[in-house]
């Protein structure tokens, strides 16, 4: 079960998951989520994901960074699902890029600052941002 510190939304209609991680991201946090998705009667294996990490603090080491990036891609893999877009703030960027980087199949995955960048790479309609917007806002209080 998640706690109160991760979020999970699946949006049907856009065929979207939005994970949203606020406050310590580690891997007991993301081992949360990762259940909670596979066991979610809503998930859909060709979904897209956007990991929401703004509010997230990451006093993670590169070790670290690796040794997490492997785990949930790992486990992302075996659910089939296809594009992931991390959203990280700029503070979090080069951690959230080091992240990405770990991983062997990085041209699934991508790292953006800005919300619209990663919803089009995501290939989410532009007039559906503000839907999204207001998502993400309620996930990260």
């Amino acid at each position: 079960m998640l706690s109160s510190s991760e979020n999970l939304h699946i949006i049907e209609s856009l065929g979207l998951i939005i994970v949203s991680h606020n406050n310590l991201l580690d891997q007991q946090s993301v081992e949360r989520v990762i259940t909670d998705l596979k066991n979610n009667p809503f998930f859909r294996k060709e979904y897209s994901i956007l990991i929401d990490i703004r509010n997230a603090n990451t006093k993670l080491n590169f070790e670290e960074i690796e040794d997490l990036s492997h785990f949930v891609f790992d486990n992302i893999d075996e659910t089939g699902l296809g594009k992931f877009a991390i959203l990280a703030s700029e503070s979090q960027l080069n951690k959230a890029v080091q992240y990405v980087r770990s991983y062997r199949h990085s041209s699934k995955y991508q790292v953006y600052s800005r919300l619209e960048a990663a919803l089009h790479w995501l290939k989410v309609p532009q007039n559906r941002i503000p839907q999204i917007e207001l998502k993400l806002g309620y996930l990260s209080r």
